[in-house]
């Protein structure tokens, strides 16, 4: 219940215990793998850091999150009804896997650009192998209306600035909301003009939201139409 209630907070943009997870990337060329450090009983936002074959596209559950997390890992992803699709990974009938509902559904789909949250009965590590996504990416998942919100991630495993590193450029008043696991609720960042300094805003002192390898996040765009598209090669 307590998580239930964390997740409908979380929604509508209140404080909610969410834990920012550890990541690490190793690559080689295009291929790699990500870690993902997860806690006992802790909510974590997390994402698809890596693609299955390059096409952004046939990514699941499976693919993202494994077959070695601990009976009863639950993952909620945000749906377009404003709530959470919840998957349980789980034994039933002597078959072992994904369950959203009563059905077994190893191949929900989950790919790179997307964040969800993770809860484990037992510290593990989702460790995601896959392909690096490089060229001109657009996100899939960013809204297309104006003050409207999504879960998001990075498509590339690549942690930093959200405008500086990560190539998302902002509009006036668009929001990003990071957990920050020290004060134990959301930071809020808007990007905005004050004192004649352009820029993002945690509070009344400029700062970016930083996002990390494998870190979901919300964000409001201001307006409709805007898109984030990351340039990125592997150099």
């Amino acid at each position: 219940m307590r998580t239930k209630t964390l997740l409908v907070a979380a929604a509508a943009l209140l404080a909610v215990g969410v834990a920012t997870s550890q990541a690490q990337v190793y690559s080689q060329n295009v291929v790699g793998y990500v870690n993902i450090n997860l806690t006992n009983g802790v909510l974590a936002c997390i994402s698809p850091a890596l693609d299955l074959d390059g096409t952004g596209t046939n990514n699941t559950i499976t693919t993202v999150c494994g077959t070695n997390l601990p009976l009863q890992t639950t993952v909620y992803v945000f749906n377009n009804s404003g709530g959470f699709d919840q998957l349980v990974y789980k034994s039933s009938h002597g078959v072992t896997g994904w369950y959203f509902g009563a059905g077994l559904d190893n191949n929900y789909s989950m790919n790179p650009g997307v964040g969800i949250f993770i809860q484990t009965t037992a510290n593990a590590t989702v460790t995601q192998v896959g392909n690096v996504l490089q060229g001109s990416l657009t996100n899939q998942y960013f809204p297309s209306t104006g003050g409207s919100i999504w879960l998001l991630s990075s498509q590339v495993p690549v942690g930093g600035g959200i405008t500086t590193t990560l190539g998302y450029v902002p509009t006036l008043q668009d929001q990003v909301y990071v957990y920050d696991p020290i004060a134990l609720n959301y930071a809020e960042y808007v990007y905005k003009s004050q004192h004649a300094v352009t820029g993002w805003y945690l509070g009344a002192s400029v700062s970016e939201p930083q996002i990390q390898v494998g870190q979901g996040f919300w964000l409001i765009p201001a307006n409709s139409g805007e898109v984030w598209t990351n340039n990125f090669i592997v150099q």
